[in-house]
């Protein structure tokens, strides 16, 4: 008899483990659910998860797309210190005086009121002699003797 008091003794532990590792859903509070699934049901286990990927799949998109955008602006800016801006056409670029119509524009594409108009007076990028030089060379091509009637 003992026997049989100590196996019922055995199946009632058994019985109080599995009572403690199962719990009413805290979400449907109509199913069971073990440790194992968090004390979720097995449909609102599936359901919680599902949402949990999608939302990290939105995440990993956004920060893809935010990459991409970080990726466009520094390309722009770089592009931004290669080109040049074109200036205000209606203020002198060193002096910020407006000019009206008597603006002059240099070859270095910027605006300039009279005093500044020359390329001492306000730097200019754009090299007026080598363009002297490419000019005379296209306008006066070398004569060769050989090519000359002979008289």
């Amino acid at each position: 008899m003992q026997n049989n008091q100590g196996a019922a003794t055995q199946e009632s532990s058994i019985n109080q483990e599995n009572k403690q590792e199962t719990r009413l859903c805290t979400i449907c509070l109509a199913f069971f659910g073990t440790a194992a699934t968090q004390f979720y049901c097995s449909k609102c286990y599936q359901q919680l998860f599902e949402q949990l990927f999608s939302i990290r799949s939105i995440i990993k998109e956004s920060n893809q797309e935010i990459q991409q955008q970080q990726q466009i602006v520094q390309e722009n800016k770089q592009q931004g210190e290669v080109v040049k801006q074109k200036e205000d056409p209606s203020k002198c670029k060193v002096c910020k005086r407006k000019l009206g119509i008597a603006g002059i524009q240099c070859k270095c594409e910027a605006f300039f009121c009279n005093k500044h108009r020359l390329p001492e007076d306000h730097q200019c990028t754009f090299d007026h002699a080598e363009k002297a030089k490419q000019l005379l060379i296209k306008n006066n091509p070398l004569v060769d003797p050989q090519k000359l009637e002979k008289i």
